[in-house]
């Protein structure tokens, strides 16, 4: 009994502390937040308008999906036969210029 007893205390102990350690970090990191300087973004360049684009693709083509990555936006396109028209248009967005396309398959 005197051993459970001790278990208790030495528990209760640990959940204090655990208690107070966790309350101590976000007062820390609260704090830490108040500090941080306000940074502002840094000013867009400004890009002339592009007009209408073409992307001189066959008559047809449907965009399947539109995604962006590494700056750049990818446009999954594909005809009326999909899985046998596939292409992938990689579209450079400050120019609107066609940077290459990726057609799957055989060469």
């Amino acid at each position: 009994m005197r051993a459970l007893k001790i278990l208790v205390v030495v528990l209760g102990i640990a959940v204090l502390l655990g208690f107070f350690g966790l309350v101590a970090g976000i007062v820390y990191k609260a704090s830490r937040l108040a500090e941080a300087p306000a940074t502002t973004p840094p000013p867009v360049a400004a890009h002339p308008a592009w007009g209408r684009v073409g992307l001189d693709q066959p008559q047809g083509t449907r965009i399947h999906a539109l995604e962006t990555a590494g700056g750049y936006i990818v446009l999954h396109l594909y005809t009326d036969a999909p899985g046998i028209d596939e292409r992938v248009v990689v579209v450079d967005p400050a120019t609107g210029a066609t940077v290459g396309t990726i057609v799957p398959g055989p060469r």
